[in-house]
């Protein structure tokens, strides 16, 4: 049995919670903003193909969606090459923000780096998520709206 690394880490995102969840939903751009990720494609409903790079490799990796909770949590697992899995939680603050934490467990001997480094990543990853967010830029490129205040 394969001995996996789980990793926990949240960043707090000033927007509302829907904005916040459908950016992260749009996993397709992920490459546009986070590092080490050279490709996602959406092959149905549920799988995907990620592309990742570690170390100077490029791995291929079929995941599926096993969990979607609108607003609320998405949830992956590879189903072909390199192992892990995930969830991805929102929650709002109560002060017009939302608590984004990413739960994640993989097994270094499957290509990823040292968990330094991919703690190291993750981290950056995040925050460019939350810049990208806050600018507007998750939600402008795609034309969503936030809802009107209440």
């Amino acid at each position: 049995m394969s001995q996996f690394t789980s990793l926990e880490r949240s960043v707090i995102v000033s927007a509302p919670l829907h904005v916040a969840y459908e950016a992260w939903n749009r996993f397709e751009e992920f490459p546009e903003f986070m590092e080490g990720v050279v490709a996602m494609e959406r092959l149905d409903e549920k799988r995907f193909v990620l592309k990742s790079e570690s170390g100077g490799q490029v791995y291929e990796s079929i995941c599926e969606r096993v969990l979607t909770i609108p607003n609320r949590r998405l949830a992956w697992r590879t189903v072909e090459g390199p192992d892990s899995s995930g969830v991805v939680c929102f929650g709002e603050t109560g002060s017009g923000q939302v608590e984004v934490t990413l739960k994640m467990r993989y097994n270094p001997k499957d290509g990823w780096q040292d968990e330094k480094e991919v703690t190291a990543r993750l981290e950056r990853n995040l925050q460019r998520f939350k810049a990208r967010v806050e600018s507007g830029a998750a939600h402008a490129k795609k034309g969503v709206r936030s809802a009107p205040a209440r």
